[in-house]
């Protein structure tokens, strides 16, 4: 009896561990697509210099930077382990440089005067795969510290390139919308649990 009973928990944390490499494979293979995207994107800007050298420059070694990590974890989440920490580890790795990615981004883009505020629910997306509050919670916590940490950085580093009023308005309304991204995630995974 103790024997099954050893053998039923091996398998269960067996099944978390494949459930958690998959989840870590999805979300590598689809940065590759983020990846790409981003890159084409900083070609075509190129080519009808809207941006600047320099802007490129950073732009690129970013996404080559952030290409390199991904390859990196998704050459490993292809080698099987029984350690599902691994998997979770690398996928929360993964979710940090996404938001160093995305700070940096918002920063070159000249604070908050970028578009590129979006990039900011791919972290918190991401989170949401391994289906933990918590960790959905302090991703989009991060993402709201990268955010304002890029924006008024660049703002006091350039001085008089938009109001006061509407930096505090914008990082205090994108914030927000990070942590509402989170609770509709958190609303998405309740209702299909509750459904199954």
């Amino acid at each position: 009896m103790f024997e099954f009973g050893v053998t039923l928990m091996v398998k269960k944390s067996q099944l978390s561990s494949v459930g958690l490499q998959a989840v870590l494979l999805r979300a590598t293979r689809l940065h590759f697509v983020y990846i790409a995207a981003f890159m084409a994107s900083i070609i075509v800007f190129d080519s009808w210099n809207l941006i600047t050298h320099q802007a490129v420059a950073n732009f690129w070694t970013a996404a080559v930077a952030l290409l390199v990590i991904n390859t990196v974890f998704w050459y490993l989440a292809r080698t099987p382990s029984r350690n599902g920490s691994l998997y979770r580890t690398l996928i929360i790795l993964l979710i940090l440089a996404d938001i160093v990615f995305a700070s940096l981004t918002i920063y070159w883009e000249r604070g908050i005067a970028s578009s590129s505020v979006i990039l900011f629910a791919v972290p918190i997306i991401t989170s949401a795969m391994l289906r933990s509050r918590s960790t959905l919670l302090a991703t989009a916590a991060l993402s709201a510290a990268g955010y304002p940490l890029a924006s008024v950085r660049y703002y006091y580093l350039h001085y008089g390139e938009s109001f006061r009023v509407e930096l505090y308005g914008e990082v205090g309304f994108f914030c927000a919308v990070f942590f509402i991204l989170a609770g509709l995630l958190l609303a998405i995974d309740k209702s299909t649990k509750s459904d199954s």
